[in-house]
């Protein structure tokens, strides 16, 4: 049984996916915490301030020749400041679809897909997002994104997050409790999403100015595998007040897919279900 801290919340998920331009949120399930099992929820200590965090999106694909470009920056960008940065690859759109047998794996989610050819509506590359600043439909290319990040990690945030998580190998189960915390008042409606990335797949990649072009064995870094929250999340906060506070608890089935020692946990509070990212938070699965 191994633990850790940050911030960060969990749900379960059914998906369904269709080949379409507009794709739909994916379906949530979640499932209560088992105290039966693991004992009460842990409780937190209140922040004395916001820990404001910045989500960066890269939309890339296996067949998108200057993609690697953008991996290179979300790269240098960790490397400068991974405490305040979280980076989910995205391969969503059409240079992100299987192509045999040069690129076999179907690398898509269905929040990848929503998030592309939904929220940003233009299937390109690479673009990305921090924050999804000024909209949530407006991509930027990779030149930019140090300013935006930099920009997005100068602006304060209404909220902040803790998590513990506990991955329980023996029975398959990831425990998740994560507290929210208010320090200025809000109106509307405030959500959670949380995504799963995994790193070290090695896999096919198209690399122009790279000998040779294609990459047979590419190292794939932070890529999108799942949602446990659904694409747009769930409510957690409508209207919150200054001071206020909730922890939420849950216990889910580990995606036997996905290696928990190469996998980090993203959650992230939206203004609404296509908002702004107010806050971040990212865990390794297993420390």
């Amino acid at each position: 049984m191994k633990s850790l801290r940050i911030s960060l919340f969990f749900f379960t998920i059914i998906v369904t996916f269709s080949c379409c331009d507009v794709i739909e949120d994916p379906i949530i399930e979640f499932g209560a915490y088992r105290s039966d099992l693991y004992g009460p929820a842990p409780t937190f200590e209140p922040a004395a301030a916001v820990t404001k965090r910045v989500l960066l999106e890269d939309f890339t694909g296996h067949d998108c020749g200057n993609c690697p470009i953008g991996h290179q920056i979300a790269h240098d960008i960790l490397v400068a400041d991974s405490e305040h940065v979280a980076v989910v690859a995205v391969h969503a759109g059409s240079l992100a679809a299987p192509l045999p047998p040069e690129f076999p794996t179907d690398w898509t989610t269905p929040e990848g897909q929503f998030y592309l050819l939904t929220q940003v509506g233009v299937d390109e590359m690479p673009k990305g997002r921090s924050n999804r600043e000024p909209s949530s439909n407006v991509a930027f290319s990779p030149t930019v994104w140090v300013n935006k990040v930099n920009a997005s990690l100068a602006e304060s945030s209404p909220v902040d997050l803790q998590l513990e998580v506990q991955y329980v190998e023996e029975n398959n189960h990831l425990n998740v409790h994560v507290f929210n915390q208010w320090f200025e008042n809000a109106s509307g409606n405030y959500r959670l999403v949380l995504l799963v990335t995994e790193s070290h797949i090695v896999a096919p990649q198209l690399w122009y100015n790279h000998d040779p072009e294609f990459v047979e064995e590419y190292e794939h870094e932070h890529m999108l595998r799942g949602s446990l929250s659904g694409a747009t999340g769930l409510t957690i906060a409508e209207n919150p007040a200054s001071g206020t506070s909730s922890t939420f608890s849950t216990t889910v089935d580990w995606n036997s897919a996905w290696i928990p020692e190469n996998c980090e946990l993203v959650a992230f509070i939206t203004e609404g279900e296509n908002g702004k990212v107010l806050n971040v938070a990212k865990v390794k699965v297993v420390n």
